[in-house]
């Protein structure tokens, strides 16, 4: 037999394992919970919850106010630090 011949059959063989593996779960594991009605619809029902917070927090846009002023600021402060340093890059890029 050549070598591609014995790769098939290897392939068929472990082909035919998995296939008989997932046979076997799927009747042993799903099918006693289908037959007991673990999957019917009927018998299931909906709990109430009493929500005692919101489920999104709201927002406290004075901080997040502040802090996107402050980025501003920071980010003046940085542009006005490197200006003259940009203004000399640009010079000898020329």
């Amino acid at each position: 037999m050549s070598s591609s011949q014995t790769q098939a059959i290897r392939r068929m063989v472990v082909g035919s394992f998995a296939a008989g593996v997932s046979a076997m779960l799927l009747v042993g594991l799903v099918a006693p919970i289908a037959m007991k009605g673990g999957l019917s619809v009927r018998d299931a029902f909906a709990a109430t919850i009493e929500q005692r917070q919101p489920a999104i927090e709201p927002l406290d846009v004075a901080a997040i106010e502040a802090q996107l002023a402050e980025a501003d600021r920071l980010m003046s402060d940085m542009r006005a630090s490197t200006s003259d340093e940009v203004v000399m890059l640009q010079r000898l890029a020329r």
